[in-house]
């Protein structure tokens, strides 16, 4: 065809190349990118209540009274401090141990106390809004790692590009510039 018009074609063809490429990566990335931060996300959320049903088949939670003030202070951020307490097991015998209870909670008040199968305190199963907000983590590192893989693979297709037009380039430079220096060669 280009035979028959007597001219060059518009572009080279390393340039469509380009532009189908990245256009092929952009549409893959919009529809990948959502799609694994989405799959990250459901999967944690399933894993985080799979966790949350398989703790709550083990744990129960009693009424404890504490024994003596806890401390005022805690970590930094801390809403739980650990402190002494008291419950009533179920077989009626009275247990103490060391439990985690909110801060400023009074000497002799009550509080809920998570404990495991063999009646130990432990720690509460994760909450729902702990679940979420873990899942929420995972779907913001999912959407950085797809974000830096699709960084990657449109800088993998630039420097792929830029060294197929370099050496066009050098190929076409090759057949024009004798006849821009004068150096034709008979």
């Amino acid at each position: 065809m280009r035979a028959l018009l007597g001219r060059e074609p518009l572009y080279r063809r390393c340039d469509v190349t380009h532009l189908r490429s990245t256009l092929a990566l952009t549409i893959l990335a919009l529809i990948l990118v959502p799609l694994v931060v989405l799959a990250a996300v459901h999967v944690q959320i399933r894993s985080g209540e799979t966790a949350r049903s398989r703790e709550l088949a083990h744990k129960h939670r009693v009424s404890a009274v504490l024994s003596i003030k806890p401390p005022t202070v805690a970590r930094p951020g801390a809403e739980t401090v650990a402190a002494n307490v008291s419950w009533v097991a179920a077989d009626g015998t009275t247990h103490t141990g060391v439990a985690q209870v909110p801060l400023g909670t009074a000497a002799g008040g009550t509080t809920g106390v998570w404990l495991d199968a063999e009646g130990r305190p432990t720690t509460p199963p994760p909450t729902h809004d702990a679940i979420v907000v873990d899942a929420i983590a995972v779907g913001m590192l999912a959407f950085a790692a797809s974000f830096m893989v699709t960084v990657g693979a449109f800088g993998v297709e630039q420097l792929l590009i830029s060294r197929r037009r370099a050496r066009d380039w050098e190929r076409e430079w090759a057949v024009v510039e004798p006849t821009w220096t004068g150096r034709i060669e008979h």
